[in-house]
């Protein structure tokens, strides 16, 4: 095996802002201190969003640096500071949500290693409640078209181990208001090829008011759609569809969720299904006049009939 440490820098540089999640933080690093490559290729830093230090005694305690903003600056500029502060071949960044089991990084770095055409690694993930995400087998080598479709899941910041070079050649990377990881994903994909490990390396966290259910994804989105829209115009129409499809489903459903019926509800998925006409766009279309209950029941049915 070759000495990954020939260079006298660490293989791996684990990033890990945090926002005001302390307890979630201190199993984070447990996850990181747990891994199988050996101590001294992997180092980490935290960067603390708080604006408060609030995540300074976690950092004291695993002894890890620790860089903390005077104010809220946003998960991107966390990560890109992170990256600035760090040496490592390949960039692992960790949402202080998530946790990392524990052959996680050795089984990315490893492809890499071989993989010389490849720049970003992702893997599959399980969440609390025992759910796994594995990855499409047909989704590596050039993934341009499901990045811009947001098609690529389960790939996103904490599944991926990515070369420094790329993420560099990015940074400083602009915060958005929810679907940060979307962003990265185009960016990776214009640049590199992708590959996977299948099996499940992350444990998903599952928090109620992350930014990742909010809101601020469906704003995140749109931006992101405006934004390469000379991009998308050199690809199929259909992939800027699936995204648009998308991202009325996840609003559609956020309204849902704050009110049993809604008017708003009903035309983001109207929206959807005129981007999507299959029968699962046009039956949640139908369900969604009786609510939410509607909504449940008809995507119930459909995972049972598909």
């Amino acid at each position: 095996m070759p000495d990954r440490n020939a260079e006298g820098r660490p293989t791996v540089s684990v990033v890990v802002p945090t926002h005001f999640r302390n307890d979630r933080l201190h199993e984070a690093l447990e996850s990181v201190e747990a891994q199988t490559l050996a101590p001294e290729e992997v180092e980490v830093v935290v960067v603390d969003d708080s604006g408060e230090r609030h995540a300074e005694p976690v950092a004291e305690e695993f002894d890890v640096p620790y860089v903390g903003f005077e104010e809220n600056r946003g998960a991107n500029v966390a990560r890109t500071v992170g990256t600035e502060e760090t040496t490592g071949r390949y960039i692992q960044f960790l949402d202080d949500d998530d946790v990392l089991k524990p052959e996680k990084l050795e089984r990315q770095v490893d492809l890499l290693d071989r993989s010389p055409d490849v720049g970003v690694v992702y893997c599959g993930m399980e969440f609390e409640d025992g759910r796994l995400a594995s990855p499409n087998p047909d989704v590596r080598g050039n993934v341009l078209d499901h990045a811009l479709a947001f098609t690529l899941y389960p790939c996103q910041t904490t599944t991926m181990l990515t070369e420094r070079s790329l993420v560099e050649s990015i940074c400083p990377m602009q915060d958005s208001p929810g679907a940060d990881d979307l962003r990265w994903m185009v960016e990776f994909a214009r640049r590199t090829e992708f590959d996977f490990v299948e099996e499940p390396l992350v444990d998903r966290g599952v928090i109620e008011d992350s930014r990742g259910k909010s809101m601020g994804v469906y704003h995140g989105r749109r931006k992101i759609i405006e934004e390469y829209d000379d991009l998308y115009a050199e690809r199929a129409p259909t992939v800027r569809a699936k995204a648009l499809a998308s991202t009325h489903h996840f609003r559609a459903w956020k309204l849902l969720e704050d009110s049993t019926w809604s008017a708003g509800a009903i035309a983001s998925y109207g929206r959807a299904a005129a981007h999507d006409p299959s029968a699962y766009s046009a039956g949640l279309l139908v369900a969604s006049v009786l609510g939410r209950p509607g909504v449940e029941f008809g995507s119930r049915a459909y995972e049972r009939i598909a």
